[in-house]
């Protein structure tokens, strides 16, 4: 039976993921025959010794911190994959992969053989999973998901930053990506739907829930009070403003890409 690596990003500068990369260990390792992770230059020490513990394979190569460095750290990890000579790659962030792990575990490990029967799955939210995420994010992330899912002709959840990928097409993705930020979201299902006659498969799954608690609940602000995360991106201006620009992006980029690549 064919099997599938993982392919995952991390930042970490606090120390939140060390104990969920240590309870999830087992899981994983069931899971999959090889996990990659790309860190960024700020991650903490303590987080990369616990990785290496795990049986991580920390690449050497760190990312630059901040949301504009996420595609590119997306499409190295895909070369990495193709390089690693495995045929099949499950490709997601890690604190979604550490939330679902600990949250939905069978659901998870279903997951990872079934990736191997498709040449590219987009992994989506069920209604119930969707409905978790703070409503600045549910209301912009719409947006982004009708622009690519009528390009597409199906409906697909594309913002969850998660894909099963076959290494046909990953190469094809590495040969004609050109995104930044979470352009990669709309980015690569374009590609595929515009170079290539392989089926968008599509799964919904409930493990991709709002991921964001695994890191903290509660937030500081500059006066020193403390916050629900929830409330505050939900009432802030900025977190609003912060979720438009993106769904404008991702949106822009499959529309644009699509334009660029389109068959004839």
């Amino acid at each position: 039976m064919q099997e599938t690596i993982l392919l995952t990003t991390l930042h970490d500068s606090s120390g939140w993921s060390i104990n969920s990369i240590t309870e999830t260990v087992n899981l994983l390792d069931a899971c999959y025959p090889k996990k990659i992770v790309i860190l960024t230059k700020n991650t903490l020490p303590s987080v990369i010794e616990a990785l290496k513990n795990s049986g991580w394979d920390v690449n050497t190569s760190r990312s630059e911190v901040g949301i504009g460095y996420i595609s590119d750290s997306r499409k190295k990890l895909l070369e990495y994959g193709v390089k690693s000579g495995f045929t099949s790659y499950h490709l997601v962030d890690m604190d979604r992969l550490l939330h679902w792990a600990k949250t939905y575990p069978e659901e998870l490990r279903k997951i990872a053989n079934e990736i191997p029967k498709h040449k590219f799955l987009i992994l989506g939210r069920t209604n119930r999973a969707y409905e978790t995420h703070p409503i600045n994010q549910k209301e912009t992330e719409c947006l982004p998901n009708k622009v690519v899912s009528l390009l597409c002709n199906q409906k697909l959840d594309v913002t969850a930053g998660s894909r099963g990928i076959s290494s046909e097409a990953a190469e094809i993705i590495i040969q004609y990506s050109q995104g930044r930020y979470f352009d990669s979201d709309s980015e690569w299902p374009i590609i595929i739907r515009c170079k290539t006659k392989y089926e968008i498969s599509f799964i919904e799954v409930e493990g991709l829930e709002w991921e964001t608690l695994i890191k903290r609940s509660m937030m500081k602000l500059d006066n020193g009070s403390l916050v629900d995360v929830k409330e505050y991106n939900e009432s802030n201006p900025e977190s609003w403003t912060y979720r438009i620009m993106l769904a404008n992006r991702i949106s822009q980029c499959a529309y644009q890409t699509y334009q660029r690549l389109k068959k004839d």
